[in-house]
């Protein structure tokens, strides 16, 4: 893989950091945020309010993305989201649940969350949000993602993710695949306690249309109200996922749900 280009980078991760945040940022807060030195970083901003994407506010020194950055993206939005089917679906498994629905996509060593609808026991939480992050290794949206990865390719990922890590925090392999296999043979994934101690996640693998990355559905909770309901919330999940196939099949452009590759 070719090295990334540092400045593409973090453009990116400045949009994704205010995606999370969801509010104006100061130079210092973006700096101590994401690690960057402040020379650079104020150039770069100040670079991005030249373009129309970010603006800047001189009475508390605060940057925040416009509406251009917004529209960046908004073609695939619309192909996605416009007729609000999947987050219709989504309303509905929280309601008939009481869980919280959650939408990912792998974002490089991480999977996250793109849309999110609280149940009514998360409704408190602050890190069960749009833009939240979740590891791809040691997590069930991360599982359904590698279960569509051929072993060469998770090989690789775990190679990436234990460089970053102390001996005590590595990936195993081999159990890492043991986790994988038996996602694809249920057509599910389920992790307890990965980002909070008591809660969980229930996971499945959502069509996503053509030339877009794969998408994963999950139904978060607590633990105890996943373990005593969880062949119904695997139903409940499994008939939303047909239903949101059914309705992608019937638009005019084709889709793709890839199929699990060992």
């Amino acid at each position: 893989m070719a090295p990334p280009v540092k400045s593409a980078q973090r453009v990116v991760e400045v949009f994704e950091y205010f995606a999370q945040r969801r509010a104006p940022a100061t130079l210092s807060q973006i700096c101590a945020a994401l690690g960057y030195p402040a020379s650079s970083t104020f150039a770069l901003l100040n670079t991005l309010k030249d373009l129309g994407y970010l603006d800047y506010a001189r009475e508390d020194r605060t940057f925040v993305p416009t509406v251009r950055a917004a529209l960046l993206g908004i073609w695939v939005n619309d192909a996605l989201l416009q007729d609000g089917t999947i987050v219709r679906l989504m309303y509905r498994l929280r309601d008939d649940t009481g869980c919280t629905a959650v939408l990912g996509i792998q974002s490089g060593l991480q999977v996250q969350y793109i849309q999110v609808v609280k149940g009514t026991d998360s409704l408190h939480r602050t890190d069960v949000n749009t833009g939240a992050l979740r590891p791809l290794l040691r997590s069930a949206m991360g599982l359904v993602v590698l279960a569509l990865k051929p072993k060469a390719e998770i090989r690789a990922l775990v190679s990436r993710a234990n460089a970053q890590e102390p001996p005590a925090r590595q990936v195993r392999f081999n159990e890492l695949m043991a986790r994988v296999d038996e996602c694809r043979e249920r057509g599910y994934a389920f992790s307890e306690g990965v980002a909070t101690p008591g809660s969980g996640i229930i996971t499945m693998l959502l069509a996503a249309p053509q030339h877009q990355p794969p998408m994963v559905l999950g139904l978060g909770g607590r633990i105890v109200t996943l373990r005593a309901n969880h062949e119904g919330f695997v139903e409940a999940l499994r008939g939303v996922v047909e239903q949101h196939r059914a309705h992608m099949e019937a638009l005019p452009q084709t889709f793709a749900a890839s199929s699990p590759r060992r």
